[in-house]
C-alpha cells in the first residue's frame, strides 16, 4: 500500500508516527511515497497542500475541535462519536500521546507514555507531592484564567508553558510530566468544549501521579474513570473550590482517588484497526 501525509504538524515523521504504524498491524508492505504517488492521503489540518491531491482515498485527521468535510475526504479519524454514517472513525487526541507500539517516540510528542503507565504505578507517581497545583498551557482561555484565579485564592496554581515566559520549560512530554509530577493536583482545561473532545491534558495529570481538576464536555466520563479527577463541568466556582479543598485536606480522601484507576477497563486500538482494514483492504 502506497501512503502519503500531508498537512501534519511539525515536527512529524512520515516513517515514523501513530498512522503509518497502524496500517502496519495489518497491510504488509506500507510504503511512504511522493502525494502523487499515493493509494491513500492521512491529512490535518495545517496546511491546505491536501487540495491539491484527488486521485487517491483521503482520510482526515484532528486533534482540534473541527469537524470534517466529507467533500475534502472520504473518511475521517476524529474526536467525535459520530460515525457520520459509517465515515468516521473516533480517536481522540490522547490516544496519539501512548506507546502502542513500542517505539518510544514520534518526535512530536517527542516522548510517549508506555502502557504499562496506564494501569500501575511508574516513575512519577512515585515521587512526592508536594506541591499544590499546576498547570501547563500557552492558549490564554477565559475559563482557564478564571479557574487559575480563583483557586488560587486558596492556594496557589503553579503556571508553566507558553503562558509563563519567566520559567523556561523545554518542549516535550517527558520535561512537562518531571514537573507536574512534583504536585497534588493538575489543572487540565481544555482549550474549548464539544462532545468527544478530549485531548492529552487528562491523561498526562493522571500519569504524573496528580489528581486532575478537569474542564471540558461532560462526555469525558465516556473515556475515563470518573472517580479518578475532579470533574468541573457542571460546578460553580464555590463546588469547584470547595471540592478541592475538601480532598487536599483530607490524605484518606485524596489517596483514594488518586488510586482510582484512569481507565475502568483496558482500552484497545483493536477496533480502529479493523475499521481502518475495513474500508482499506
Amino acid at each position: 500500500m502506497k501512503i502519503c501525509f500531508s498537512d501534519f504538524w511539525s515536527p512529524f515523521d512520515p516513517n515514523n508516527n501513530f498512522f503509518i504504524h497502524l496500517l502496519k498491524q495489518s497491510f504488509e508492505n506500507v510504503e511512504v511515497v511522493n502525494p502523487e504517488d499515493a493509494d491513500v492521503m492521512f491529512f490535518s489540518v495545517f496546511g491546505m497542500e491536501n487540495n491539491l491531491y484527488k486521485n487517491c482515498k483521503k482520510i482526515f485527521f484532528t486533534g482540534e475541535n473541527i469537524r470534517p468535510n466529507f467533500k475534502k475526504c472520504d473518511y475521517s479519524l476524529t474526536f467525535d462519536f459520530d460515525d457520520r454514517e459509517g465515515r468516521n472513525f473516533r480517536l481522540p487526541l490522547w490516544y496519539l500521546y501512548i506507546d502502542w507500539f513500542n517505539v518510544k517516540t514520534y518526535l512530536n510528542p517527542e516522548w510517549l507514555i508506555p502502557e504499562s503507565y496506564l494501569y500501575g504505578e511508574n516513575e512519577f507517581t512515585q515521587k512526592s507531592k508536594d506541591e499544590f497545583c499546576s498547570i501547563v498551557f500557552g492558549k490564554m482561555v477565559e475559563s482557564r484564567l478564571n479557574a487559575i484565579q480563583k483557586i488560587s485564592e486558596y492556594k496557589r496554581v503553579d503556571i508553566f508553558g507558553k503562558a509563563n515566559p519567566e520559567y523556561n520549560l523545554p518542549d516535550g512530554e517527558k520535561h512537562k510530566l518531571d514537573l507536574i509530577s512534583n504536585y497534588k493536583f493538575s489543572l487540565c482545561y481544555e482549550n474549548s468544549i464539544s462532545p468527544g473532545y478530549h485531548t492529552e491534558k487528562l491523561l498526562h495529570g493522571k500519569i504524573a501521579g496528580n489528581i486532575p481538576i478537569y474542564y471540558g464536555d461532560e462526555t469525558v466520563c465516556k473515556d475515563f474513570n470518573p472517580k479518578s479527577f475532579i470533574n468541573t463541568v457542571n460546578m460553580s466556582d464555590e463546588e469547584v473550590i470547595e471540592t478541592i479543598k475538601q480532598i487536599d485536606t483530607n490524605k484518606e480522601l485524596y489517596d483514594t482517588i488518586n488510586s482510582e484507576p484512569l481507565f475502568e477497563n483496558k482500552i484497545s486500538l483493536e477496533p480502529l484497526i479493523k475499521n481502518l482494514y475495513k474500508i482499506l483492504k
